[in-house]
């Protein structure tokens, strides 16, 4: 048995519909996919690149200003490699740098390059005697470099004993001149995979030997303590064991510089009991980092890298990078707020919503590094806001299509028959009149009355009656053409109570008559009706009329088909009649 009403189903509908509205599961579910896959993104470090991005910009706009004075950068550039000759240099040179600044009251020296292998006796000699004299202490680095192939030469063949197998060694200046640095470290830069360096190795090691970063050394000079250095280094450094280079915002242009020729000048104008080329003010109480700048020679950011680096271990200035797990944190607590908000917003206030936490978490973020010295990551959760604000929009226009298909057809469809109402089946009814009529088609409706329907509703009731509508109509619909282009389908409705109307585009009165309304009588007739085991007996009248000719309005062709539906009726039922 079947039995619905009509205000039942669309009360149904509207309760469902309310109901996913109050709830939405299925956007809390995409929702939490979407920021599971950040997690992922994170954990992965897909999104590094972006957030080294980021950080970039904050040392732009947001860098440290202090400078320390104590900094002092003497340039091996490329005034000095044409002032004094090609690199490398004898060894006199540096002796004589080192002599000068001795006697100029240089509180530390640190030599970014090193002094490998022998060279002249009497050079090498004479910067041993100097280094041994000095009272300024100097620091060496030791060159973290690929292990080089072992070979030997067979009759003229060079033959490989021990092959290189990406095994990285450790290359020392002479014995002689490093026994008396006061300290040794690393100076091995590794750019990021965008080729820009933004991190150092707090140590490194070859597995036999471990050196500390070289650019910090010369600070334990005012320290006195090197483990404090390392220690304070220890607590700035990330997962990986480096350490964020605290870039200043000017990238250390107000660093005290000279170069390597004024030096050389300075001391021989000394010996000449001339005015020196710089005043040795600038050098008393300096450290001196004394280093290629030269871009034919060395990498322009070794020199100043170092200056940051001790800047930074002088006046306590490191950028701290908050832990993975409070970046994670951070990044599902945005991405939970970005949800809530995006689940009560719809449409500008949601989009200003997004802006406006996107633009509050950047805010956040850049005041922590600019003022406290924090690196928080603020990529990942500005993609996530605006991923999670991309699929909430989507779907608030998936889901009101969807409602405006719905109460597009609650009102445009019978909520019995689930054909088409009077009302609506006028409007598109009166369009194609004018559209045949203009194109000059045939068109035809059919007008359809279920015979003696009044007293199947008084012998079985009106749910028996709802159910012969229902399946009349169904049977209705599926004999005609639904299924193709818009400019060939045909049209159904209930026209009110027990009668039907079909509009039949392209066809004659003929072709309406002969191929449509007589098979649907023929299939009604023909069809089995049953209410609580009893069989009911359905029969339908049809009447037929086509547009003439100069016919603009539909009204006369109704009324045509009205009349013949009354004759059919009157013929004793069952049966077509046409205008």
């Amino acid at each position: 048995m079947e039995e619905q009403e009509p205000f039942d189903s669309t009360e149904k509908l509207f309760t469902r519909t309310r109901s996913r509205r109050s709830l939405d599961w299925l956007r809390v579910f995409i929702f939490s996919l979407i920021t599971g896959l950040f997690v992922i993104f994170f954990m992965s470090g897909t999104l590094t690149r972006l957030e080294n991005m980021v950080l970039d910009i904050f040392h732009r706009y947001g860098g440290l200003t202090q400078t320390d004075p104590r900094i002092m950068l003497i340039e091996i550039d490329e005034e000095s490699i044409d002032e004094i000759g090609p690199w490398p240099w004898p060894r006199r040179y540096h002796a004589v740098m080192a002599r000068l600044l001795d006697q100029w009251g240089a509180a530390a020296i640190l030599f970014d390059f090193n002094f490998p292998g022998e060279t002249d006796p009497k050079d090498d000699q004479d910067l041993v005697r100097v280094l041994e004299s000095i009272r300024a202490p100097f620091y060496l680095p030791v060159d973290y470099r690929p292990q080089k192939d072992k070979k030997s030469w067979l009759h003229g063949l060079p033959v490989v004993f021990e092959k290189n197998e990406g095994k990285m060694v450790w290359d020392h200046s002479l014995q002689s001149i490093e026994k008396n640095a006061r300290g040794l470290g690393h100076h091995f830069f590794k750019n990021d995979p965008d080729g820009i360096l933004r991190g150092i190795d707090l140590r490194l090691s070859d597995g036999v030997e471990e050196f500390p970063y070289l650019g910090i050394l010369p600070a334990t000079v005012f320290s006195g303590d090197p483990s404090r250095e390392m220690t304070e280094l220890k607590s700035v450094e990330d997962e990986n064991g480096r350490v964020l280079i605290p870039w200043l915002r000017d990238r250390g242009s107000q660093f005290s510089k000279c170069n390597f020729a004024e030096i050389i000048h300075s001391y021989y104008g000394i010996r000449k009991g001339m005015a020196p080329a710089l005043s040795p003010e600038l050098i008393r109480g300096k450290i001196c980092l004394v280093g290629l700048t030269s871009q034919t020679q060395a990498p322009v950011t070794a020199l100043m890298t170092h200056a940051q680096m001790m800047n930074a271990a002088l006046t306590g200035q490191w950028i701290r990078p908050v832990s993975r797990f409070s970046n994670l944190i951070f990044l599902l607590l945005v991405g939970l707020m970005a949800g809530l908000l995006f689940m009560v917003l719809r449409g500008a206030m949601s989009l200003l919503a997004g802006l406006f936490l996107a633009a509050g978490w950047v805010t956040f973020a850049f005041v922590a590094f600019k003022y406290l010295h924090l690196w928080i990551f603020s990529a990942h959760q500005l993609l996530l806001i605006l991923a999670l604000f991309v699929f909430s929009a989507i779907y608030v226009q998936v889901t009101a299509s969807r409602d405006r298909s719905v109460l597009f057809h609650l009102a445009t469809r019978d909520g019995l028959t689930g054909l088409y109402v009077i009302r609506h089946f006028r409007v598109i009814m009166n369009q194609i009149v004018r559209e045949a009529t203009f194109r000059k088609e045939p068109l035809s409706i059919i007008l359809i009355d279920i015979d003696h329907f009044k007293n199947i509703n008084d012998t079985h009731g009106h749910p028996a009656g709802d159910m012969i509508l229902k399946k009349v109509a169904h049977t209705l619909a599926a004999h005609i053409r639904k299924k193709r282009p818009f400019s060939q389908v045909d049209f159904a409705a209930r026209y009110g109570g027990e009668e039907f109307i079909i509009m039949l585009r392209k066809s004659g009165l003929k072709e309406a008559v002969e191929q449509v309304a007589e098979r649907l009588r023929e299939k009604v007739a023909n069809t089995q009706f049953e209410w609580e085991g009893k069989s009911v007996q359905v029969t339908i009248s049809l009447g037929v009329a086509t547009l003439r000719p100069g016919e603009n309005v539909p009204d006369p062709m109704v009324r045509r088909a009205d009349a013949a539906l009354y004759r059919a009726k009157a013929r004793g039922r069952n049966r077509v009649c046409s205008e």
